[in-house]
This record gives structure tokens, sequence and C-alpha cells, in this order.
């Protein structure tokens, strides 16, 4: 063929003839020498692409319009597959009665399709204008459009014909809709005009317009205008970004304006409003979405913010509706869907759903609420597979496309060695059981109660059209786990009895549902006998005293408690806690015991008055109903009793004189005063308080007398004993009596004052300005007071005249005898009777001792006064180094638990550091470095002997979250936030290779080990690795000498989908294994909680360790053949 002929799109051949589509629109059929046409098929567009059928019965093309069809050789006859738009769709509408969707798209046309089979049913073109907004009539086939020449106009459906041209805007049209009992219609365009018309009639006709009500820079929608489903509301974003508008539907007068840009009084930027959306009549509320990524639920009649939710997609919400029943809330934004539980009862609320390429421009529920629609790219039609409300109580929704449903391929938790690609077909259809009420409320529920409730190896049908469907549903206490499994027989299947099941796994954060297509129930009771005996193998807890692992020795104090440290002159004990752990030290010989009990960080301390009864609480769990409050026995360190009361935290604790009765007191969440009888622990009385309460104390002179100081009140209780009750009951006699010389009571204020009570009056009768600040101890000895505040001093002054003078002495009779200033707030204190010498603690993570005789005040604890970042050992092991998110690096002596030296970096968050190698030449052997990263991008080498940083280099724009030595020392590689690897010379600071493998990831460890120089088929020394926080895992080869770094292996790591964002996983960890050259290991969130062992050499996973949850720190033994994980919580295996 040759000559100018027609341009040919695509050509096919088979072995009997060859089939061309050209720029014609024709689709052609040639004998293999191209004789002459024997048959063709016209189109109205050109044909893009052909493909002949394997048995050469059939031609697939599809054209330049979207239409997909095939011409049957045999019959000569052409059928259309498909039609689609040209462009991507700007909006759509749904109706219920005729089952039908319309579709505008910026290709010029107007679509309408038949839900039920997926064809298109109509197709209007507009030449010179370009439909925007698309609204069905609720009860007639009427059809009205919206352009951007500010046209709207109605067809008639049923007889094709135009039924009216309105004429009210001039520009784009914003919103087109009708009122759900189709009495009215209403429309706006960028300019701000509304307009109101009368839909009674078939032809529609105008009733009322007002221009600048609409918002102008609000940008352009399909559904901008929304009425409320009693069709007497219409709301919309006017006049301007920062209102929103509320209008009587019938008239268009106006009820409500909501300035959304104040509603958040803590944000200094203005917030404006994007879309909006009426929940059912009957709750009342209108939904706002806002530029901050929030959606505002406002009273619809008051305008009174309701509730919050934040944030709901990374960058704005294009579109929201909430389903008839109110139960589920649909957004759009990110090319995402998200499905909310609309009462938002649970830790994640929402599901994602993927499918969209470009940004979605609608979403809504079709109105039989079984599908819900996309648009954007394309058409995306959902099935919507909640639980029904008379069935079951509200459950987490599932979204599936419409398609195939054949298995999930790459189920395997072997790494992938290549970047995976997108599939050609549709995304695979998971099939998803109900689950019942007492088993799960919705897959977002980790309640008690759910652990509780289900049954081990119940069984039951499926109420979803399935009948051979059935559902074996175990559960495991620690895990959360749920485990469905369906088998699952079809005809046409060809599956054949010896194969192995397929498994697919759906992950949320508290469900985790498998979908088995098992043929053989033998198979399924192998399958979960093995894993459940492999489960049990791997984790026994070793027996009592033969532990592996030990805790040997605490350093730090936590200063974020209050009153969290205890010390008896009398007796010598004490206490302080450290995180979840109590840490009881001798003063005299240093050793410490540690008790462990708490799941959470611990707040406060009280020892009994014989020092025989230490009670301590920690906060709340997630999951759990109430915070914990342990009762240990000083004499063996037991844990005697767990008090469970109060739901938040416990602010302080205090015996009573007799040690009879425990109080304890909530925090300003709780307001609770509980009392607890130190004989049987048992609640005696609990007490609701109307304000929070910040401190508490026992009367010295009454067991019965109890005070307590709040927002700016002083409450005094009396226990009241009526046979074997008490009760506790507020001191309410404020008469004038005599006073005496022991009755007085000291309290501190925020703003520095101490004020003195009679406790007989119940009366203030002199305050002084003691300090600047908030005082927040106060001890008094005798004729001695102290006050520590948040000014870091302590100062002891003398009250005797007080005693002598009571109500008639000024503050003229207050002596300050001696003040220190520490390192921080003050936060607790203990001292002895005479309070000549005393213990105190700080925020800054300090215990100190202060003998008033002699003004001095020694360090006896110190930690880092955060979260410590990392912790490394020198190579001698004499020594270990941390870092905290204070900034300080602090070098530790091992043998004496010491603190060396230190090093503070102010306005910084120092996240990792390492310890320098041993070095080559022995002159450099006793200067030993350290290199620190910090939040600022910068890095700095700190030298030990010479107590002094050496170097500062800044190769980061981010934060520098992972670094390490080369195994000589002779390099520094620092891994940020952003994902960049960068190698520097420790010597001269100079950057010497940046590394963007990883970019966009952060990196969580580096790590470097040496190698034969051949080994693995490339040259160099040194082998290191790169992890970061998407599960990937680099490996690389080096001869820093010779400057040569090769990447040797990239292992990517499969995964279910999770929350959003990174930081809301487990971190993913790697490490070289030391007792097994070329395998390094893997933890991470992943297909399961385990360990990988991956062999370098064979490239692929060789072993795995089970886990009982996912591992959020990993360390291996270079001695023995030993693996340390560390757990969210309290929990560490070996």
């Amino acid at each position: 063929l040759s000559g100018p002929g027609i341009a040919i799109n695509s050509i096919s051949i088979s072995s009997t003839f060859c089939a061309t589509g050209s720029e014609d629109g024709y689709l052609r059929l040639w004998p293999l020498d191209f004789s002459a046409v024997v048959l063709e098929a016209e189109h109205e567009a050109p044909v893009s692409s052909v493909c002949i059928s394997p048995d050469s019965s059939k031609v697939l093309c599809t054209t330049t319009t979207g239409n997909l069809g095939y011409l049957d050789i045999q019959s000569r006859d052409y059928n259309t597959l498909m039609r689609s738009h040209e462009d991507s769709i700007l909006a759509f509408s749904v109706e219920g009665t005729w089952k039908q969707m319309a579709t505008v798209s910026q290709d010029n046309t107007i679509r309408v399709w038949d839900l039920v089979s997926m064809q298109q049913l109509y197709d209007f073109t507009a030449a010179d204008e370009m439909p925007c907004a698309v609204a069905f009539h609720p009860t007639q086939q009427i059809l009205a459009c919206g352009f951007d020449s500010g046209m709207v106009r109605t067809f008639s459906l049923a007889a094709s014909d135009l039924l009216a041209e309105h004429k009210q805007h001039r520009t784009v049209i914003t919103g087109l809709t009708f009122s759900p009992n189709g009495n009215f219609m209403f429309s706006s365009c960028l300019q701000g005009t509304l307009a109101l018309y009368s839909c009674v009639a078939q032809k529609s006709h105008i009733l009322r317009v007002l221009g600048n009500v609409v918002a102008r820079d609000a940008g352009s929608g399909p559904d901008a205008l929304v009425v409320s489903g009693d069709s007497r509301l219409l709301a919309f974003v006017g006049p301007s970004k920062y209102v929103v508008t509320v209008m009587e539907a019938c008239s268009l007068d106006e009820l409500l304006r909501v300035d959304i840009s104040v509603l958040d009084l803590n944000s200094t930027a203005l917030d404006s409003a994007l879309k909006v959306c009426f929940a059912p009549v009957p709750r009342g509320e209108l939904l706002v979405s806002t530029s901050s990524n929030k959606i505002l639920v406002l009273d619809a009649k008051t305008g009174r913010l309701v509730r919050e939710v934040s944030p709901v997609h990374k960058l704005s919400c294009s579109s929201l509706v909430l389903s008839k029943d109110g139960r589920y809330l649909l957004t759009a934004g990110d090319r995402v869907i998200k499905v909310w539980d609309y009462q938002m009862r649970f830790d994640i609320n929402f599901q994602v759903y993927i499918g969209h390429s470009e940004p979605v421009r609608q979403v809504a529920f079709t109105p039989d609420q079984q599908h819900v629609v996309s648009v954007g790219d394309a058409i995306f039609l959902w099935d919507f597979l909640a639980l029904p409300v008379e069935g079951s109580p509200p459950a987490s929704p599932f979204l599936f496309t419409e398609g195939s449903s054949e298995k999930l391929k790459d189920a395997s938790e072997t790494p992938r060695q290549i970047v995976p690609l997108p599939l050609s077909s549709s995304p695979p259809c998971l099939d998803v059981s109900s689950v019942h009420q007492a088993e799960c409320q919705s897959i977002f529920s980790e309640s008690d109660k759910e652990e509780e409730a289900g049954l081990p190896g119940s069984s039951r049908m499926v109420a979803n059209g399935d009948k051979d469907a059935s559902v074996l549903e175990m559960e495991s206490v620690r895990n959360e786990e749920l485990l469905v499994v369906r088998p699952k027989v079809r005809q046409g299947s060809s599956r054949s009895p010896g194969e192995s099941a397929n498994v697919v796994c759906s992950h949320t954060e508290s469900l985790l549902t498998w979908v088995l297509n098992v043929p053989d129930w033998a198979i399924l009771l192998e399958l979960i006998l093995s894993q459940c005996l492999f489960f049990l193998q791997s984790f026994l807890s070793p027996p009592a005293g033969s532990e592996v692992l030990k805790l040997k020795a605490v350093i730090g104090y936590n200063g974020n408690g209050r009153g969290n440290m205890v010390w008896n002159p009398d007796t010598g004990f004490f206490a302080y806690t450290c995180g979840c752990v109590i840490v009881v030290e001798d003063l005299h010989s240093g050793s410490q015991n540690h008790w462990l009990g708490h799941a959470e960080e611990i707040s406060t301390l009280a020892v009994s008055h014989d020092a025989q009864v230490l009670a301590s609480a920690s906060g709340k769990r997630n999951g759990d109903s109430h915070c914990q409050i342990c009762i240990w026995n000083v004499q063996d360190g037991v844990c005697s009793a767990s008090l469970l009361h109060h739901e938040t935290q416990v602010q302080a604790m205090a015996f009573s004189r007799d040690d009879r009765f425990l109080v304890t007191l909530g925090d300003y969440s709780d307001q609770t005063i509980a009392l607890w009888n130190t004989y049987t622990y048992k609640l005696v009385s609990s007490i609701c308080i109307s304000e929070p309460v910040h401190d508490m104390a026992f009367s010295p002179l009454s067991h019965r007398e109890l005070a307590c100081v709040g927002k700016g009140a002083m409450m005094f209780w009396l226990l009241e004993q009526q046979g074997a009750d008490v009760n506790l009951k507020v001191h309410r006699e404020l008469t004038s009596l005599c006073y005496g010389a022991d009755t007085l009571l000291y309290s501190g204020t925020n703003s520095g004052q101490i004020c003195v009570w009679d406790t007989e009056t119940n009366c203030c009768f002199m305050t002084w300005e003691a300090d600047e600040g908030e005082i927040g101890v106060l001890v008094c000895r005798r004729n001695r007071l102290v006050s520590g505040s948040n000014t870091k001093r302590i100062p002891v002054a003398a009250v005797q005249e007080l005693r002598l003078k009571g109500p008639d002495a000024r503050s003229s009779s207050v002596l300050l005898e001696h003040e220190i200033t520490l390192d921080g707030t003050i936060v607790s204190a203990a001292f002895d009777d005479s309070l000549e010498m005393g213990i105190v603690g700080t925020t800054a993570g300090t215990l100190w001792y202060i003998n008033w005789m002699e003004s001095t005040s020694i360090r006896l604890i110190s930690g880092h006064k955060n979260k410590v970042t990392e912790v490394c050992f020198s190579p001698d092991e004499t020594h270990c180094a941390t870092c905290g998110e204070d900034g300080s690096v602090r070098i530790w002596s091992l043998g004496s638990m010491e603190l060396v030296v230190q090093f503070q970096v102010l306005n910084q968050s120092c996240q990792c550091l390492a310890w320098e190698p041993h070095p080559i030449v022995t002159w450099a052997a006793e200067s030993q470095h350290v290199v620190t990263g910090y939040s600022d991008g910068t890095i700095r080498v700190f030298s030990i002997s010479r107590t002094e940083m050496e170097l500062k280099m800044h190769p980061h724009a981010v934060a520098v979250t992972a670094i390490t030595y080369s195994t000589d020392g002779e390099m520094i590689i620092s891994g940020g936030k952003d994902g960049l690897v960068v190698v520097s010379s420790p010597h001269t600071g100079m950057t010497i290779h940046v590394l963007a493998d990883h970019r966009g990831s952060p990196i969580t460890v580096l790590q470097c080990t040496r190698k034969e120089y051949r080994d693995f088929g490339v040259e160099g020394g040194e082998l290191w690795l790169a992890t970061s926080s998407d599960r990937r895992v680099s490996v690389w080869a080096s001869d820093w000498l010779k400057d040569k770094c090769e990447l040797l292996d990239w292992l990517s790591f499969p995964a279910p989908a999770g929350p959003e964002g990174l930081g809301s996983l487990p971190p993913s960890l790697a490490a070289f294994c030391p007792w097994e050259p070329g395998t390094l290991v893997y933890v991470g969130f992943g297909m399961q909680k385990e360990a990988l062992f991956y062999s370098l050499h064979k490239k692929q996973v060789v072993e795995k360790i089970s886990l009982p949850y996912f591992a959020t720190s990993l360390s291996l033994s270079p001695a023995a053949r030993f693996m340390a994980v560390g757990f969210g919580g309290e929990y560490r295996r070996v």
C-alpha cells in the first residue's frame, strides 16, 4: 500500500487476515496480501486501536470518542460494548424511579446512563457551550442542565424535547438542584446570582432572582447549592467564602448566617467554607467543609457549632454527602473517597478507597443507598456493603468497584525485587461478611466488651445472599484479630481439590479479616491448627527467675509527674518514677529495685505514714475504661491490689494520719474524689466535684479532716462514720471562734502568694507574696515552711510568729532564711522533721539533695527532660550515650551509672547519635567521638575526652532521623526526614555523596558492617543498609577510599492498607545479622506481625519469627544469637 491515503492508527494481524483502524472512522478487514477489503465497519470518530481475538472470530476496536465495540466476522454484526466521555466528568445526578444517571463533561456532552445495565441511553452535544451542572427532577423524567454561558435548560427525557431555557445568569453555572419534593429548582452562577424557579408545571418558570448572595471566590463546583430533606431550607457558601447562609427554600428569605472564619478562636488564619451538606431532617444539622481540612457540624437553626472533624483530607474536600439514615458520611479529596462513621465513635472513623487518578469532582449515594457514584477522570460505581439498620447496629461500610472478583495477587511476604507495576484489570473485589452485634459493633471498635463476647469456634450463616458461604470466627484476646474464613463454590471454577488455599487480607487498625477460598475443610483445619501451634510454640513466657533479659538500672526521673517521689526519713525508704517503672533506691549504696506493673506513665505516688505501703497511679491505656492505681507492699515490692475507679488520670493521693484510708483525686477531666479502705482496698465513697482540684492533704491533727485546693477556692472535707459506713462530706461550718496555735494551714497560688488558714474557722487570715511564679509544692515542719515554684527557686522561711500570733500576725512575721535555685520547676519535695535536709524533684528530670544547714544542693538523680530518642554503647562497652528531645547528649558510665559528660544544644531536638568505632590507628584510640543529628538538619561531632564540639555541618534541609559511622570511622552516613541519605567526612565536614533513592520517606535506620572485598560480586570492604518508613530497604557496597558506593539490593516489603500517614504506623526497622553474615533482619508494619530474615545471597526470606505485636525497636546481639525486640507500651521480647 502506498500513496497519500488515509492515516492508519492501528493494525492487528492474525494467521488468516489483517485488521486496520484508520482516521476516517473505518475498521477494515484485509486478506494477508491486502488485495481488497473483505469487511469494514464505520464509526462516528477515528478508530484508535484494533485487536483480533485469539480464535480470529471477532475484532475489538476503540474510537477516539471513548467507544469500545467488536465486529463479529461470521455474522457481520457490530456490537458496542461501552461508551464513555472523552474528557473529565464535571458533575452527575442520579434518580431512583427509572434508575438513571446523567453526567456532564468537558467534552461538551450530556449523557444519560442506565444504572442497571450500565449502558448509555442518551447523548446530547452542545456545540458552542460546555455543560457544567446537571440535576434530575425527583419525580418526573425531566433533566435540568446548566452551561458555562449561564444558560439553564430543562429537557423532557420521555419526549426527548427541550422544555425551557432560562437566561437569568450571565456566566458559568456553579450550582443546580431540585428540592426533594420537586416543587422548586435553584441555580447559581460564578457572579454570585441565585435564582428560584417553580417546577409545579412541566415547564419551569422563574420566581425570584437575588444578586451577590452566593460566594464569587468560592470556586465552581457541581454541588454549590443544597436543599434539606424536607424541602424547607436552602444552604450555600456566600455572600463571601467565609460565610454560610441558610434561606427559606420556597421564598429565598434569609434565615441564618454563620461566619466560619471565627469559629476556631485558637487559629491565626482565616478559615473559609468550601462545601455544605444537610444531615437527615430529624438531626437538623448542617455540615460545612473548610479550607483548613475540617468538617464543621452546625445546628441548622441556630448556627451553633455542634462538633468538628479534623483533619478530613490532606488537601481540600471537593464533595461531601450523608446517607439517608445519617449513619455514614462520604467525602472526596486527594483523589480518594473516604467513608466515615458519622457519630465519630471510634479511634479511626473512616475507610479510604482509591481508584481515581485525577481529583474527584463529586460523590453521592444512589437513591436506594446500595451504591456510591464518584466522578472525575471516569465514572466509578461502588457497591456500598454496610449492615442494614434493622439487622445489626451501625458497622463500618465496605466499598468495592464493580468488576472482577479475582483473588489478590502478590500476597506473599517475600519482598519484591522490583517496583510493582499497576494492574491492567480492575481491582479485585473482596467478599466481606457481616459481623453480628455481640462480636463486633464496628471494625474500628476496640472495646473490652467485644474481646469478651467472641466465642472461639462459633459458626453461622452469612446474611449476604451466598447460600454456600459460612463463617468461622476465631478471636485472639491479646492480638484482637478476627479470622473470617469462607469456602466458596462457584460454577465454572477451575480450582482442583489439591490446590492450596489462596489468602487475601483486608486490614484496619483493630480488625484483620482473612478471606480464603478453601476447597476442603481439612485444609482449613490444618491451616488453623498449624498457625495456633506455631504461635504457642513461638511465645511461652520463661519460668520465674529464668528470664534472659532483666532490668538492671534506670537512669532518669520523670519530671512530667506531680508528687511522684517519696522519701521517709525514719525508714530511709526512697522511691521515684521513670515512665511506667517505680524505682526504689538505696540512697547509701545506690542499688535499685524496680517495681513493674503499670502499662502507662505513672503520674503520682503516695506512701503511708508507717512507710509500709506505697500507692502509685498511672494513666489510662487505649482500650481501657479506667486508669490504674497499684498498691505495693514496701517490704517485698509485691503489688497487693489494683484499684480501678478514675476514668482519666489521678492528680494526687494521700493516706490518712492513721493509714486507715487512702484518698485519690482525679484530674480536671475526671473531677472525682475517691475514698478507699486500706484494709480491704474497697471503694468507700466517691464524690464528684464541680471544679478541678489541684492538690489535697490530711490534717496533721485529725485523721478525719481533709483539705483540698482548687480554682480560687479551698475546700475542707470531713470523714463522717455512721456504723460501718464512712462518708466524705464538705465541712461547711464557718463561724468565728478562738484561734489555736497549731491549727494553721498554708496554701499556695499560681500568682506566687501563700495563704494562711485557720482550720477551725475555715478562714484565711493572712497572705503574702512568697514568689513570682506558680507555687506547686509546700512543706511545713514545726516553725519552718518550704515552697517550690516554676521560677526554679526553693526558699525556706521561718513561720514561728504565725503560730504564736495566729490571726494577729502580719506578713512581716514571715522571715526568709535560705533560698536555692535549681534547674527546673519544683514538682515534688520530701524533708525530715526538722526541715534541715530533704530531696526535691524538678521538671528537668533531676532529684536534688538539699541541706539547709550547709546551704548545699547535690544532684542525686539526673535524666533527660523529655523523650530519649536513641541510645548507643561505646566500642569497649564501658560507656553509653543517650540523646533526647531536650537537645542534650549525655555520656554515662556503665559501671557506676553516673553521668560523665553532657553536651547541650538549645532549641533543638537531638534525634539520633552514633559512637565512633575503634580507630584503625592506635594513636587515635584515646580520642573517642560521638556524632549526633538534630531536628534542624545539622550534624555535630563531639569529642568525649576533650568535652567539646569539634565539628558542625549542615548537610540536610530537614530533620536528621538516622546516623551512623562507616566501619572504619572515616565516613558519616546520615538520613533525613525527606528520605535523602548523605555521606560526609568527619574530618572536613564535606559532603561526599547524596543518595536520593528513598526520597519522600523518612529514613529510620542506617547500619554498616564489614564484608569480604569481593563478596556478592562487587568490590568494597563495607556493607551498609538504609531503611525508610515506606517499608523499603536498600543495601549498598562501598569502598570509600576509591569513592565507590554501589547499590547491591533493593527490598520492598508488602503491607495491607493502614491508617493514613506513615507517622501513625509502626516503624520499618532492619539490621544485619551478626551470626549469619549476608543476612539482614526486618521488622515493620506488614501482612503479619513477624521478624523476617532475608538472605542477600539467596535473594529471599529464609526464616520468619512470629511476634505478638508490631515491633517498634530492634537490636541484635553481636555476641550471642539473641534478638531484642521492643513493642508499643511496656512489652519487650528476647
